[in-house]
């Protein structure tokens, strides 16, 4: 499991309504992929394709919330679930145990418009830590197509209503 720490949540201001959770997957998969897109055109590949990672990963979870994992108070998937995983963890957990999703018939639908995610097979979280010679750069475009993939999921799957 994911041992990085929650951000604890954010508590309401003057007793009034409590503000939104801050983690927003969608906004944030969109956010890193305007950047890995800025710094892969910049010929910064390494940390572009760490960020393509981050867009599956945000991707798929926004996926999960949407089809009935509950969120923590922050607005992320909880420490003590499965799916509490980066990609590509997360991604084959997804395909081995998608029935484990409270409404797993409404994520395939979605999930069976992602004919690329097993590209993010050699991606790793720990890449941030690597020296770039060792990194397996030349997976980048794959990467990227696979993250622009699954952003278009979650295009259809806000266009129909699934996320919000």
């Amino acid at each position: 499991m994911n041992a990085e720490p929650s951000m604890p949540s954010v508590p309401p201001q003057d007793g009034g309504t409590p503000p939104s959770p801050p983690v927003h997957y969608v906004d944030a998969a969109r956010r890193h992929m305007a950047d890995a897109n800025s710094l892969l055109a910049s010929r910064r590949n390494a940390n572009a394709g760490q960020l393509y990672g981050f867009v599956a990963e945000c991707g798929l979870k926004a996926l999960l919330i949407a089809c009935g994992v509950t969120p923590d108070a922050n607005g992320e998937i909880p420490s003590n679930t499965r799916f509490r995983q980066h990609v590509p963890i997360l991604a084959n957990r997804i395909v081995a145990e998608g029935n484990l999703i409270p409404e797993s018939s409404r994520a395939a639908q979605y999930l069976t418009s992602l004919a690329h995610l097993d590209k993010f097979a050699d991606w790793a979280i720990d890449h941030r830590y690597w020296k770039e010679a060792a990194l397996p750069l030349p997976s980048v475009t794959a990467w990227k197509a696979a993250a622009e993939e699954i952003l278009l999921m979650v295009d259809k799957a806000k266009e129909d209503g699934t996320l919000v």
